[in-house]
């Protein structure tokens, strides 16, 4: 099964669950509660995600850079046309 299902089922269990200090409460504050824990745990995902990005970003960015820390230095006869003998 994926996450999706998982979350899904722990979802129904919150709105299932039914502590005896919460007995009062209505469906629709039940629904609020669990969606907003909901809505918590998914930007705590997304968070973490963009966190991991932006390090794999500036890791490359970094290793790459370090390529060019310092100047290379190419051979005369590279640089230079060859005269054509005729």
């Amino acid at each position: 099964m994926s996450d999706d299902d998982s979350l899904e089922r722990a979802l129904r269990a919150m709105l299932q669950d039914e502590p005896v200090n919460h007995a009062a409460r209505s469906d629709d504050q039940r629904l609020d509660s669990v969606l907003h824990r909901a809505h918590l745990h998914g930007a705590a995902a997304d968070l973490l995600g963009l966190f991991s990005r932006w390090g794999w970003v500036l890791s490359e960015g970094g290793a790459r850079g370090l390529k060019h820390l310092r100047p290379v230095r190419r051979d005369a006869d590279a640089v230079s046309p060859q005269p054509s003998e005729r």
